[in-house]
């Protein structure tokens, strides 16, 4: 009987349960889809390399799943106590009719269940097809053609949604329970009667802490610009709670100064409903402004999340051509002491036929004893700048021989330099520098090396990729006369390769297992006294694309989560104050007040709690996104316009989809006043 009544409830109120369940069916579905990439038809096209980063995927998303359904589960549990809330007089009139409190928690319980399974069986059925979407932008992430695709359903990842969904609603019956248990009769009875205060601050202390959480705001901004990401930085852990400060600050005493003012300009105050509007949305700010904060803060996650996650994989994908002009490059450590020791003859000692399989070249970089950071520091004028040239790097002058710098080019298949022996050229292909490199250049004409000056040849800088790296491999270098190195030992040596059209699979194949054997298998013969680290042009593209995918998964399933929960919150709490200001509508019908003038008002109020913490998350997202890019530039540039419009069009979607669903649903509620 009590399992009949639950249903019936549901089909009942589904409208009011129409956010709580689309927002639940849309969470299986992320949960699902995320989690099933390892299983996905994708992986059949996958190199070995390629599938490891996947591996790596999954494994760190299940991982911040645990942390997700933490999330989901305080929304459930928000989302039950607002349906609850709902109800109260229903409630009421069942412990007047002789319902006990154990019989109401029962059919609570076949309620949540009932939505529950609903919920997880569409959300299993939207995420079996999301995930396949899923598996084809993989394929184009890591720039695979998919000659075997088929439809995949992923068993260990329906069990893994099963059994964490099914624990957080576990949690949300016995919260119901407990709920339930606490009722009083009159409190139930009474739950329409009782309206919330409208509560207007006392403007002038109300501009006081607005003030105050601008002050905040700009020390936050300040700060973390100073210290950039370093964590352990006492400016950043300050940047970071005087941001949560200044924005509850700011949510504080935003809406009583707005109303303040609004107030005092008659023809907008006195115009329409905008009293009722003003004195409704205040109101909403000065009870929920601490739910906002939190909102705000998840909103800022998201945009961060998503914008960065986005450039981490323009960033490192853009310049993947430029890091990559050779098949291979790689250079040889001994094991103790680090010290370079020959490439070439590293290779032959391995029986690798260096000759026959390839065209090659070996340049070698010397450090003169003298600061190159005293004829750049002028240059630096940005923060970040300032930074660079003061790691060791900087300690001394890095230079390259003219002769092997253009047999280099020559293996590029580009036309050699000529450089007098009172010339020299700037190399570097850092763009951090790019901007400071070019002022110096241009406004330098000589660079004094010991006592003799040496004039700058060209007035640009060479900004070619001395090896196939995965990273900016020439920070800062000068490209020198032979001579002037002539008695320093070389404390780099790098050996480019492309491989021989005859045999080149062969080839590539060989070295790429005396790479992988040196730098990852851990089985490798402890009597070797070196290491062999580099990368073929391969390698360096499944890593670039491998680490940039990895980055991208994890900052799209946590902003989407964030923005599903903020959207939805945000959501619930407008449907929860549309109950309660029914007589205030109803006041409104009475004296005159049109159904058009009505849904022009719901609009506002939904559109301002809407839109303005997301405007403030806006602007902390400016601040942080800037910052986080200072540290990707190392990455290489990347097309920020992209990230951006990519977060703003998913932002969009589904906020903005949650914002003309809550005006749907709070409209009709009111508008049934109406009929």
């Amino acid at each position: 009987m009590y399992s009949k009544m639950a249903f019936n409830n549901v089909k009942k109120s589904f409208k009011d349960y129409t956010i709580y369940f689309l927002t639940l069916a849309f969470a299986v579905c992320i949960f699902y889809s995320f989690n099933s990439m390892e299983s996905q038809s994708v992986m059949a096209d996958m190199n070995k390399g390629q599938k490891d980063y996947v591996k790596i995927m999954g494994q760190m998303i299940s991982f911040i799943s645990v942390g997700v359904s933490f999330i989901l589960g305080g929304l459930i549990i928000y989302a039950t106590k607002f349906l609850i809330s709902k109800r109260k007089k229903e409630f009421g009139i069942y412990m007047i009719l002789g319902m006990s409190k154990r019989k109401m928690s029962k059919i609570l319980f076949f309620e949540t269940l009932y939505i529950g399974i609903i919920s997880l069986i569409a959300g299993l059925l939207l995420g079996l097809l999301f995930a396949q979407v899923l598996s084809i932008f993989t394929a184009k992430l890591f720039a695979l053609q998919m000659t075997k695709y088929s439809f995949v359903i992923s068993t260990s990842a329906i069990l893994k949604t099963i059994l964490y969904f099914g624990i957080m609603y576990l949690l949300v019956m016995i919260f119901n329970v407990i709920i339930v248990s606490r009722y009083k009769l009159i409190d139930l009875l009474c739950a329409d009667k009782k309206n919330e205060k409208v509560r207007i601050r006392n403007p002038y202390i109300a501009a006081f802490i607005l003030i105050l959480s601008i002050v905040a705001l700009g020390c936050a901004y300040y700060l973390i610009n100073k210290s950039g990401l370093d964590f352990y930085d006492n400016r950043f852990k300050a940047s970071i709670a005087l941001g949560i400060i200044g924005t509850a600050f700011f949510f504080y005493g935003i809406a009583s100064v707005i109303f303040s003012i609004i107030q005092k300009n008659k023809n907008a105050y006195l115009c329409g409903l905008n009293i009722f509007n003003i004195r409704q949305a205040s109101s909403k700010f000065n009870t929920n402004f601490i739910s906002i904060t939190v909102i705000c803060l998840m909103l800022f996650v998201t945009i961060g999340t998503l914008a960065s996650g986005l450039s981490i994989k323009n960033s490192m994908e853009s310049s993947l051509k430029n890091k990559t002009p050779f098949d291979a490059s790689l250079e040889v450590f001994e094991s103790k002491d680090k010290k370079m020791i020959s490439t070439v003859d590293t290779l032959k000692k391995l029986n690798y036929n260096l000759d026959d399989n390839a065209k090659y070249s070996v340049i070698r970089s010397y450090e003169y004893n003298m600061s190159a950071k005293n004829f750049l520091e002028k240059y630096a004028v940005t923060d970040d700048q300032k930074q660079a040239i003061g790691v060791k790097v900087f300690g001394k002058l890095n230079m390259i021989k003219i002769s092997e710098f253009n047999e280099l080019r020559e293996l590029k298949g580009e036309a050699s330099i000529e450089l007098k022996d009172d010339e020299v050229l700037v190399s570097s292909n850092y763009d951090l520098l790019k901007e400071m490199l070019k002022d110096f250049v241009e406004k330098e004409n000589t660079i004094k090396i010991g006592d003799k000056a040496f004039k700058i040849k060209e007035r640009k800088i060479q900004t070619e990729a001395l090896s196939t790296s995965t990273y900016s491999d020439n920070i800062f270098a000068l490209i020198v006369p032979d001579n002037l190195v002539n008695g320093l030992e070389p404390e780099g040596e790098t050996l480019n390769l492309n491989f021989s059209d005859n045999n080149k699979e062969k080839a590539k194949e060989e070295l790429t297992s005396i790479l992988n054997k040196s730098m990852f298998d851990d089985n490798k013969d402890e009597k070797t006294d070196y290491i062999i680290y580099g990368f073929t042009r391969e390698m360096v593209y499944d890593a670039s694309r491998g680490l940039s995918s990895i980055v991208l998964f994890i900052a799209v399933y946590m902003g989407i989560v964030f923005l599903l929960a903020s959207a939805a919150v945000l959501a619930l709490q407008q449907l929860s104050q549309c109950n309660e200001s029914i007589d205030r509508y109803r006041a409104l019908r009475k004296i005159g007040a049109t159904k058009s003038m009505v849904n022009k008002s719901i609009f506002k109020q939904v559109a301002v709690f809407f839109t303005l913490p997301l405007g403030l998350s806006i602007i902390h997202s400016y601040v942080g996104i800037k910052v986080v890019n200072n540290y990707l530039i190392a990455f290489g540039e990347a097309n920020q316009l992209t990230s951006i419009l990519v977060t703003a069009l998913i932002i969009v979607i589904i906020y903005g989809g949650y914002l003309y669903a809550t005006y749907i649903a709070y409209k009709n509620v009111i508008n049934s006043e109406y009929n």
